[in-house]
């Protein structure tokens, strides 16, 4: 019966105006968005017409700086595996371990991207997760990513993640995560145009912070924050490193 259903909304579509759809798409439930755009989980984040070249540029980033096919890789904000469809394949299997909030993208994404990549085979974990409760993962992890995460995140949620990082990066692990830069220190209160379109802002989405801040946040996490600069993100989104001490 879904198999009929699904066909009959399919062969609907071309005929209702897109004035309708729209309205109607916002009442229904993000599992049933299928029907209105196949690719829905993927424009859940940002920058959907780079998504290869983003793809491209968090994977050769973390194997620039180490990450090799035994490395177990926590994928924080996972999404759609915009960087997953490049890191999982590389890894051994069983090494790539994804967390977003998103359920309904999380479900959507395992349904399409698993095997639209042919990634089942490498066994990723993809999981939701909301609470950075990365323990509950019962592993250790050589390197993290947290791609665009930060930028969403006020700085208490900041610190939850990077406590609960602390907890399950091995000695000498690296987190690499992704900011918006205030290079005018933390009292600094205006609004920052961090691109021709993206403005950033102290209290609310999209966040900036400056490196201090993030040096404050990992006192007492285990965690050692060192400041890499840009990375040729065209956001314009700075990186940070942080090192779990030995």
């Amino acid at each position: 019966m879904q198999d009929i259903a699904d066909k009959v909304l399919e062969s609907a579509k071309p005929y209702v105006p897109t004035a309708v759809k729209r309205p109607i798409k916002r009442m229904v439930p993000k599992r049933y968005h299928q029907h209105f755009n196949p690719e829905w989980h993927r424009q859940t984040i940002g920058n959907f017409p780079l998504w290869e070249q983003l793809g491209e540029l968090q994977f050769d980033y973390l194997v620039d700086h180490g990450l090799l096919p035994e490395h177990y890789l926590l994928d924080v904000g996972c999404g759609p595996l915009r960087g997953g469809v490049k890191f999982i394949p590389y890894l051994e299997p069983g090494h790539y371990f994804g967390v977003d909030k998103n359920a309904d993208q999380i479900r959507e994404t395992l349904r399409l991207e698993v095997p639209r990549n042919n990634l089942a085979p490498y066994r990723p974990t993809v999981v939701v997760m909301e609470d950075f409760g990365f323990e509950r993962l019962n592993q250790q992890f050589d390197f993290a990513i947290a791609q665009s995460v930060f930028t969403h995140l006020p700085l208490n949620s900041i610190i939850r993640c990077l406590v609960n990082m602390g907890r399950v990066l091995k000695d000498g692990g690296k987190f690499y995560a992704t900011f918006y830069e205030n290079d005018r220190g933390s009292h600094y209160l205006d609004d920052i145009n961090q691109t021709s379109t993206i403005v950033s802002h102290f209290d609310r989405d999209y966040f900036h912070y400056d490196v201090a801040s993030f040096e404050w946040a990992c006192q007492g996490t285990g965690l050692e924050a060192r400041y890499m600069g840009g990375w040729e993100n065209p956001s314009n989104q700075k990186m940070m490193e942080f090192t779990r001490r030995a």
